[in-house]
């Protein structure tokens, strides 16, 4: 088979999580705005490489998936999608500039110590444990076998995706269509997932680590996998994996070099907040074979995000603005693309 060299060029890929959203311009706009702040704050070379174009920049966007949900779940979610996204059929978005004056709060930011924290919680009301993924999610409930039903219920997006295939084949395809194409030319990419994100990104990596339809770029690996705020460890989530059901020799994705897991303290999203213990099989070598990640690390830190209903540890702002979560990104800008060679996909 000839072997073609990677190109190289560095690719930063981020998908987001469930609930509303704004509409796909305005998504990008925070979401970028958000990370080159991050990153200004540790390492302004890796800022201007983002800006420059020399570190591609990509956002795999379902927003409007989830509104079209949310809104046909909850009619009490109508008054927050008021205004309409061109780039997806004039369907309802949540308005833009919404987000602005508590973006600002947090870009204003300078300090993310624990007594930081402890004063932003006293200073503002405790969303921590009122939003409805908390219970769905929540540790007892899926010890007692409920937490299906539960998430059914509280979160129609997430559940939609979980259990309706042609939902969830509408959002994987959203980071497929940027993915594949990268891995196909060689690029270095990271991988960022926040949320619901988290669980998109596995299902779709192990299609096409797994899958004999993507076998043109099977060998074509993720350099960093960064999840944020991740399910992953959750027992009601694991079992809707894509790979819940196939048998040891076909579990888990093939195509990550290494996997960096970050949960603010207080995430009611990751409850269970490691990675590395889940899915430790991963780092295992499998008889001769090597093990099919090279590391697996967690980490914690403070999500400093205050909303209009109080202090919120999940949101991918707090995330993205962080100085932990943007030296991670920050230190795969600063590696030298990978060298290694890939099967080419003639």
């Amino acid at each position: 088979m000839k072997r073609a060299k990677a190109t190289g060029k560095k690719h930063l890929i981020l998908i987001h999580g469930r609930a509303t959203k704004p509409s796909e311009r305005e998504k990008r706009r925070l979401v970028k705005k958000t990370l080159l702040h991050g990153l200004d704050r540790v390492a302004p070379e890796a800022a201007k490489a983002i800006r420059t174009r020399d570190v591609r920049f990509s956002l795999a966007y379902y927003g409007d998936i989830c509104n079209g949900i949310m809104l046909a779940s909850d009619k009490t979610t109508r008054a927050n999608l008021s205004e309409r996204d061109p780039a997806h059929d004039y369907g309802p978005c949540e308005a833009k500039g919404s987000y602005n004056k508590h973006l600002k709060l947090l870009l204003d930011r300078d300090s993310f110590t624990k007594s930081d924290y402890k004063r932003l919680l006293a200073d503002h009301d405790d969303y921590r444990h009122h939003d409805d993924i908390a219970s769905a999610l929540s540790g007892l409930l899926n010890a007692m076998g409920w937490s299906e039903k539960v998430i059914r219920e509280a979160t129609p997006d997430m559940s939609a995706y979980l259990t309706q295939y042609h939902v969830g084949s509408a959002i994987r395809q959203r980071l497929q269509e940027l993915l594949a194409p990268a891995l196909k030319r060689g690029d270095d990419v990271c991988l960022v997932s926040h949320s619901m994100g988290c669980i998109v990104s596995y299902d779709v990596l192990w299609k096409f680590s797994r899958m004999s339809e993507y076998e043109k770029i099977r060998e074509r690996k993720v350099n960093h996998w960064i999840t944020l705020g991740s399910p992953l460890g959750e027992p009601g989530v694991q079992d809707n994996l894509y790979d819940a059901k196939v048998d040891d020799s076909g579990r888990y994705p093939t195509n990550i070099e290494h996997w960096t897991n970050i949960a603010a303290f207080d995430d009611f999203v990751a409850h269970d907040e490691d990675a590395a213990d889940d899915f430790a099989a991963m780092t295992e070598p499998r008889g001769d074979a090597p093990a099919l990640v090279k590391s697996i690390r967690d980490s914690r830190m403070y999500n400093f995000w205050t909303g209009s209903k109080g202090a919120n540890p999940h949101k991918l702002y707090g995330y993205l603005d962080h100085p932990h979560v943007a030296t991670e990104i920050a230190k795969w800008i600063a590696e030298e693309p990978a060298k290694t060679s890939h099967p080419s996909p003639a």
